[in-house]
């Protein structure tokens, strides 16, 4: 709050801080107290207005660049300071950066996502140590929750990770940029996706067996390093770093991926030894899979995360990610209240609808499905503490960025209001549920 960029209207002749006159979106002051404008008419008749900020129970991160440069590019970072400040006054870390854009579809929005690289590992708001962040804008989902409901429910089943998250009040520059979602980047290392680090230069067995993070994207052929199979499924090799990952390194993991989808596309394919649960966690799958049906994420199949350890030929999915046009709020794929992702969601689906013919894979969705019961019917009850935490900071958010009433993205439905959303997305997970509760109990999953 020491350093805000205010922007205003007035009517009179010029609006003044002190003997200092003030320009809309130029003059930086410090609202740590109380701040009187003084607006003066034409007659040289003057008004004081007092601005004052209270704590919303929202942390605040500053990120000011060098020279105040614009961050315009998701491939190059801008250096400069990041700043976390608690219960309005409290500095709770203050350090350098890089920042730079992200996301695919995200970045073409007006508010934006971004990646963060601190200049070393550091603890923000209480996460665990680490150099890399992700600010997600949360812009096309106007509850603000949906991906935070995503990561609860994911961990109420006790998946081995998932992204930890607070919610903060950006400004970039001095310029507040809206309520946006402060999380883990999906990264190999100790308390995130835990699989053994490769050494510089790993060109033999067994240490080349592992550890791997690999990205099922739609957009793949945009990425430093990626691969695609036989049956062109896209990969991302996520780890080893694209600036450290070598030819024997990529020439494993693509020849590992290839044998896990000839297993799967083999006559005896679901055979318990050797068909594709030779080289497919079954149980992380199906864990992945119930979230993003639960949630009724359109994006389940085109972005998936999957990770590969040391001397273990199994491959595992997870962590879940990237659910802001989740429950309903995708008009492509119409009214999903009484739908599949497994039908509606977008390609590429191949692999699991080939997992689908099955009987043994449909039988454990099924029996996962009645032992996370309880968590699943609870999910909703997450969306009322969520609201209140959010109670002020939406609506800073949504006077800065005006789309309530009218379509930002590819919303099903435009709702009006913030409660507008939220009652919506509780329906929505309400009836989901349970129209999944008859689905996945029906005689298609014995």
């Amino acid at each position: 709050m020491s350093s805000l960029v205010p922007s205003f209207t007035y009517e009179g002749a010029k609006v003044t801080v002190g003997e200092t006159v003030q320009s809309s979106s130029v003059n930086t002051n410090d609202f740590t107290s109380p701040l009187t404008y003084t607006v003066e008419a034409e007659n040289k008749s003057t008004k004081k207005y007092v601005v004052k900020f209270t704590d919303n129970g929202i942390s605040a991160l500053y990120i000011n660049t060098t020279g105040n440069a614009q961050v315009t590019s998701k491939d190059i970072y801008v250096s400069g300071t990041l700043k976390t400040v608690s219960n309005f006054k409290d500095i709770t870390y203050e350090g350098k950066t890089e920042v730079k854009g992200r996301g695919n579809s995200t970045w073409s929005m007006p508010k934006k996502p971004y990646r963060i690289k601190l200049d070393k590992k550091a603890s923000l708001l209480g996460m665990p140590e680490s150099k890399n962040w992700v600010l997600l804008a949360n812009y096309a989902d106007k509850t603000l929750i949906r991906n935070e409901l995503a990561f609860i429910l994911s961990r109420n089943m006790n998946r081995s990770f998932t992204v930890k998250s607070r919610y903060v009040e950006f400004y970039l520059n001095g310029q507040y940029l809206g309520s946006y979602q402060l999380t883990e980047q999906v990264k190999e290392g100790k308390g995130l996706v835990d699989i053994e680090e490769q050494a510089k230069g790993t060109i033999a067995l067994p240490d080349l067996s592992g550890g791997y993070l690999i990205e099922q994207d739609l957009f793949a052929t945009g990425e430093p390093v990626y691969f695609k199979t036989a049956k062109n499924m896209p990969f991302v090799i996520k780890y080893p770093d694209e600036d450290e990952i070598n030819q024997q390194q990529k020439d494993y993991i693509k020849s590992h991926f290839q044998k896990l989808e000839d297993a799967l596309y083999a006559s005896n394919f679901t055979d318990p030894v050797n068909g594709y649960r030779k080289y497919f966690d079954v149980n992380s799958y199906v864990d992945y899979y119930i979230i993003n049906e639960v949630i009724g994420n359109p994006d389940a199949f085109r972005s998936t995360y999957m990770f590969k350890k040391r001397n273990d030929d199994k491959i595992y999915v997870g962590p879940v990610w990237d659910f802001d046009k989740a429950a309903n709020n995708d008009n492509r794929l119409g009214d999903q209240v009484n739908g599949l992702m497994y039908n509606s969601a977008f390609e590429p689906k191949i692999w699991f609808k080939r997992l689908m013919e099955d009987p043994a894979f449909r039988q454990r969705i099924k029996s996962r499905w009645n032992e996370l019961k309880p968590a699943i019917l609870a999910l909703p009850n997450a969306i009322d503490p969520l609201e209140k935490k959010l109670a002020v900071s939406q609506v800073r958010n949504f006077t800065r960025w005006d789309i309530l009433k009218k379509q930002s993205y590819l919303e099903l439905v435009v709702n009006g209001s913030y409660q507008g959303e939220i009652t919506y997305l509780r329906r929505f997970l309400t009836n989901h549920i349970n129209w999944l509760d008859a689905k996945f109990n029906s005689s298609e999953y014995q």
